[in-house]
């Protein structure tokens, strides 16, 4: 595997340090970002089990629908 350089302005630099780990590198931090699984790495969720966080996930489309629904029949 190569290496690519790739250029950041200095707010994109300084927003991947908010989200940078002192052990970790830049690479390791858009890596770590971008993974598939939004919950990865993010505070208490981070090391919750799939399950769990689908459930959350559930949780937090319905509370959408419902608030959608209700803005709705107040129209």
């Amino acid at each position: 595997m190569g290496d690519t350089s790739i250029r950041v302005s200095d707010e994109a630099k300084d927003r991947l340090d908010l989200h940078k780990r002192e052990d970790e590198s830049y690479e390791d931090v858009i890596l770590r970002l971008t993974e598939g699984d939004k919950w990865a790495g993010f505070g208490v969720l981070s090391e919750t089990d799939t399950e769990t966080r689908a459930g959350l996930e559930t949780m937090r489309e319905e509370l959408r629908a419902g608030t959608r629904d209700r803005i709705e029949e107040s129209k």
